[in-house]
């Protein structure tokens, strides 16, 4: 008997939690430059990255870059009172103990503080904790502090710390601050090699739960890629491994990495936010470092009697996101009009979700086209991320199936190829579905129409 279909992602009020999306995806690139060297602010998520700010302090050798160098000397060691040395006032050293404490939690490759001025400028001082989660990120990542210092003195004094500024005083969204580490008073961390799961301590227990589910997810994902993709470019691979925040309170979820926070979707339960590269200069081809996923703990796929089926399910879906991140080189200036089709982005990430479990997919596909009109043609970027829950379930599930009919009749290595191909460059679109085909894109599309009516009794 076939298998009942699970839960939709999407809530449609009232009903089930919402399925995970990407919709920051598209949210506009634009980055503004403060003047006399004030930290630079963007509105950037997903697809859009931009390089880590250009270092122009001198070689080393000024006395706040000394002290940076002791903060990383002092994380190295595990020597919280040396860290703690330069924090000027109870409340923020206190809080800087926390996330000296929470550091030394994390597994890092690369860890290290380095300032972006000589000197501050009217009292603010913009620093990098440059990053590299180990089995995780491909390349160091950064996080971009504001220091309040205290002018005068023969030694540095920071008196506060906050995400770098933009122009009009609000935290920077490519400051990439606060992560979790910044955020929590106590880490809980689980570290499985390519898989770094973290939360509040008060959810250590659901951590220590979801850990196992989650690290076999990666080693899904991680061994279907890697046994049937094509050979990447050098510096453009595959992510390794994957980070996870769980996080059951929304404001907080809609915070992490994001400055003063995301605008709230109500339809999104998981989020993957690609971080770029440290030393990516070239803001035409973009280059990611790793990517940083938040999952809402609060939603059906962790809360149901068959949990571990959807943490396994979203842990799948949103480390595909993460798998082929590597590879995208669009900025998206303005959301529905890039060329990375959304069909392609979210339906890979469904592909891996339901990769195995053909009578799954199947029946998620006919239960997200009930009561949708199916006009036989493949989902539109431009309204992709629809506000209404059954037309976006009917679209993710749509770019499933596309992925899942390719793959069925010309192979998976063709799906990967298709993926990465199109990631890499998305304006080569109909190309890149000749090549994995055979067909031009209008043939293919109504090839897979068929299929899909078929498939789900769609008329």
């Amino acid at each position: 008997m076939a298998p009942q279909a699970p839960p939709p992602y999407f809530q449609i009020s009232p009903g089930p939690p919402p399925k995970q999306s990407r919709k920051a995806l598209l949210a506009v690139l634009g980055t503004v430059f403060g003047l006399l060297g004030l930290s630079a602010g963007a509105v950037v998520y997903h697809i859009s990255t931009r390089p880590g700010p250009t270092n122009l302090s001198t070689a080393g050798g000024t006395p706040w870059q000394k002290l940076a160098d002791g903060m990383t000397a002092a994380l190295s060691a595990r020597d919280e009172e040396a860290f703690l040395k330069p924090f000027k006032g109870n409340e923020v050293r206190e809080k800087q103990r926390k996330v000296f404490r929470n550091l030394v939690k994390i597994p890092w490759a690369a860890a290290h503080w380095e300032t972006q001025f000589a000197a501050p400028l009217n009292g603010d001082m913009m620093v990098t904790f440059v990053h590299q989660v180990k089995g995780v990120d491909s390349k160091p990542v950064p996080e971009v502090y504001n220091w309040r210092v205290e002018p005068g003195g023969t030694a540095p004094v920071i008196t506060a710390v906050s995400g770098s500024k933009d122009l009009m005083g609000k935290t920077s969204d490519t400051s990439y601050y606060p992560a979790p580490w910044d955020f929590y008073n106590d880490l809980a961390v689980e570290n499985r090699g390519n898989l770094v799961v973290v939360a509040d301590s008060g959810q250590a227990a659901e951590v220590k739960r979801d850990a196992d589910v989650l690290a076999q997810a990666a080693k899904d994902d991680l061994a279907a890629w890697n046994k049937a993709a094509p050979p990447a470019p050098a510096g453009r691979e595959s992510a390794p491994g994957f980070f996870v925040v769980l996080e059951k309170r929304r404001d907080v979820y809609n915070k992490l990495y994001a400055g003063e926070g995301r605008t709230n979707d109500s339809l999104e339960a998981g989020v993957n936010m690609p971080i770029p590269a440290y030393d990516s200069k070239d803001t035409k081809q973009l280059e990611s470092g790793g990517s940083r996923i938040v999952m809402d703990t609060t939603q059906s796929r962790f809360a149901s009697a068959d949990w571990k089926e959807g943490v396994s399910e979203i842990g799948r879906h949103e480390m595909g996101h993460a798998l082929v991140e590597p590879f995208g080189t669009e900025q998206v200036l303005v959301q529905g009009l890039q060329d990375t089709q959304m069909w392609v982005v979210e339906g890979f990430a469904e592909y891996m979700a339901y990769r195995g479990k053909s009578d799954l997919a199947r029946a998620d596909l006919k239960a997200s086209l009930q009561g949708y009109r199916f006009d036989g043609t493949l989902p539109e970027s431009l309204d992709f991320y629809s506000n209404q829950g059954q037309a976006r379930a009917a679209h993710y599930a749509l770019g499933a199936s596309a992925l899942q009919y390719m793959g069925q009749k010309y192979g998976e290595d063709k799906v990967f190829a298709f993926v990465a191909a199109h990631y890499a460059d998305p304006k080569q679109y109909q190309r890149q579905i000749t090549d994995a085909t055979g067909l031009t894109l209008q043939q293919f599309q109504t090839d897979w129409a068929a299929y899909v009516r078929t498939a789900a009794g769609t008329p």
